[in-house]
């Protein structure tokens, strides 16, 4: 692709011999002339496009290669130890799942476990 070249083809204006739309070969032998150089100039710079995108490629791929991971791990490994998760379970009973971390926390409910005045059965109560 990139040995192509322009073609060694003159043309000139000259004036029609008939004033009218029509063009003589030779106009049209030139016009074609002028539509295929463009299309090749178009290409030499397609050529340059498609090498920057693959040299820009193979950047990213380096990149991903060489992906330090343990800072995303950190973060998540943080993230989950500060979670509670909730789930229900097949009796209709509301689990808390709570991080081993967060033993001095101490988790109840109203109602049951804890008898407040003027609150509503079932709230959980965060106690430290």
């Amino acid at each position: 692709m990139n040995g192509l070249c322009a073609f060694k083809f003159w043309c000139y204006k000259v004036l029609p011999l008939v004033y009218d739309d029509s063009l003589s070969y030779y106009e049209v032998l030139c016009k074609v002339v002028e539509y295929i150089n463009n299309l090749i100039e178009q290409d030499k710079i397609f050529g340059d496009e498609i090498n920057a995108i693959k040299s820009d490629i193979d950047t990213i791929q380096k990149w991903i290669d060489n992906f330090d991971t343990s800072y995303a791990e950190k973060i998540i490994a943080d993230s989950i130890a500060t979670m509670i998760f909730v789930e229900i379970s097949d009796a209709g009973y509301i689990m808390y799942y709570i991080p081993e971390s967060w033993n001095e926390i101490v988790f109840n409910t109203t109602g049951i476990d804890i008898m407040i005045p003027d609150t509503d059965y079932g709230r959980l109560v965060l106690s430290y």
